[in-house]
């Protein structure tokens, strides 16, 4: 892989309640996409902001993986940190607290030839920086969730359709989201029928991911259903841009756009059953996912 990926979202500290007992952790679209790109054999710097609030060890942490880490700036605002509630298999999420906003600045050093994938998660990625990083890499990849969600005093979420959505959708060349992410941005309450409109307006590759229901993918006159083979769900926290990072890393590479679904999924689903992102480094692993899911994929009719 000689492209160098580049990622540019808030990293996170997440408190997470699930069965009642409360665990604190790094987390964050940057950190789930840097980390799972790099495990997979990709040259990975992240660009991020947190506070002075942020721990030592978490540093650390990415040190130890390899990650060039040179990018992340210390800020006088507080890291930005989620609390994630999961019950009866749903997720409620409230922001505790936010960093400042990345700026045009932050992001010079992006080079040519390059792919950059855009992790926000609170809006502090602005559409200006897409699209002045759109004129530098060879490829533009967003999570759709962070241009989404707006919060009130309170740290309540809700997901609105910005005014900017025609402007950043026509800069990128793939966007992902889920379900409820893509009937907002378009107001099409069928997801399929959302991602097909988001891919035939915008020229885009569109990665839906459904959790149990699979995942879609959408480019030009393709649209595949990959479904979901996990057998058992351990941690979802970061299934979506583990599944992200696998596609644009075999995509990239390949430029095949199944078969990096299908690694993407298979991926993605490694990680979901084992909770543990270091299992991205079993190949054999990966490839016994592939074999399997090749057989259930299912063109979508034009």
């Amino acid at each position: 892989m000689s492209s160098l990926l580049y990622v540019i979202g808030h990293l996170t500290i997440d408190e997470i309640i699930r069965g009642g007992r409360l665990s604190r952790r790094i987390g964050g679209t940057a950190y789930y996409s840097c980390v799972s790109a790099k495990l997979l054999g990709w040259n990975c710097k992240l660009i991020s902001k947190v506070g002075r609030d942020f721990p030592e060890d978490y540093l650390k942490h990415l040190n130890s993986i390899g990650l060039d880490i040179s990018g992340v700036k210390f800020s006088d605002f507080p890291t930005t940190s989620f609390k994630l509630r999961y019950d009866d298999g749903k997720r409620f999420l409230s922001l505790k607290s936010r960093c400042e906003d990345i700026f045009i600045d932050d992001v010079r050093e992006v080079v040519g030839d390059s792919i950059i994938h855009v992790g926000s998660v609170i809006g502090e990625v602005s559409p200006e920086i897409v699209d002045y990083i759109s004129s530098k890499a060879r490829m533009v990849s967003i999570d759709l969730q962070g241009f989404l969600r707006f919060f009130d005093s309170e740290g309540s979420i809700k997901l609105v359709k910005p005014i900017f959505i025609d402007e950043l959708l026509g800069r990128v060349d793939v966007v992902h989201c889920d379900g409820v992410e893509a009937s907002m941005a378009t107001g099409i309450k069928d997801p399929v029928e959302a991602g097909m409109y988001m891919c035939n307006t915008y020229n885009v590759i569109v990665l839906l991911t459904l959790g149990g229901e699979g995942s879609y993918i959408f480019h030009g006159g393709e649209a595949y259903h990959i479904p979901s083979i996990v057998k058992y769900v351990v941690e979802e926290t970061g299934a979506g841009d583990i599944y992200t990072s696998a596609f644009l890393y075999r995509y990239s590479s390949t430029g095949k756009l199944l078969e990096s679904t299908i690694y993407a999924s298979s991926v993605t689903s490694v990680y979901v059953e084992s909770g543990d992102i270091f299992r991205l480094g079993n190949l054999d692993l990966i490839n016994l996912k592939m074999n399997e899911l090749w057989k259930y994929v299912k063109p979508l009719p034009p």
